[in-house]
């Protein structure tokens, strides 16, 4: 069976997306941020539509996208930033490293995002699972590394939740493997502490 994700469509509107956002000012990207309804959509939001004219049957969940992408979007000059898509790194392992590589940096190896409020987001739909990952990217701000990026895919697919096993599979794995590494790093370095 083909992994929806192979599919050109999703990822060709949002990595046009978050290329729009890198564009914006600092001032366009704030109404990004703080557009709620469709009255206040973006003019990013209809750009992508003129683009992409079938994505007018998601309008919401493509603004809930361009809202996330727009608070991951790194400072800086307009169309100098940082890109932000980065495919190896991975929604569910951002999610666990804070959007960090190089965690756990302090030698604590607790989750950015802990693994119940995780969990919450994996048992969410629609509306619900919208407000948990824009609330997770906020979350994020503080440790999230501007040249690290975040694959962007991810996020659009986690958000349109077409194929709702394979999102969670996807998560959960990139999570986990991101947590199980980060605790193996962990315990090696308490292991070399304690035999000095």
């Amino acid at each position: 069976m083909n992994d929806p994700r192979s599919q050109p469509s999703v990822l060709s509107i949002a990595l046009a997306g978050c290329g729009m956002l890198r564009h914006l000012d600092s001032g366009q990207l704030a109404n990004v941020r703080r557009a709620r309804s469709l009255e206040q959509a973006p003019p990013v939001l209809w750009r992508l539509v003129a683009r992409y004219p079938s994505i007018r049957f998601d309008l919401e969940v493509w603004m809930v996208y361009l809202r996330i992408c727009a608070i991951f979007t790194p400072k800086g000059e307009t169309g100098n930033r940082p890109k932000l898509h980065n495919h190896s790194r991975r929604l569910g392992a951002v999610l666990c490293d804070g959007g960090n590589p190089d965690w756990p940096d302090t030698g604590e190896s607790r989750p950015a995002i802990s693994e119940q409020r995780f969990a919450q987001l994996l048992k969410s739909r629609s509306a619900r699972r919208h407000s948990l990952l824009e609330r997770s990217a906020r979350a994020l701000m503080r440790t999230f590394q501007p040249h690290s990026g975040v694959d962007v895919g991810d996020i659009a697919w986690t958000l349109l939740d077409l194929n709702r096993s394979e999102t969670v599979r996807q998560l959960s794995s990139h999570y986990y493997a991101r947590l199980d590494r980060a605790e193996s790093q962990t315990q090696q370095l308490a292991e070399a502490t304690h035999h000095d």
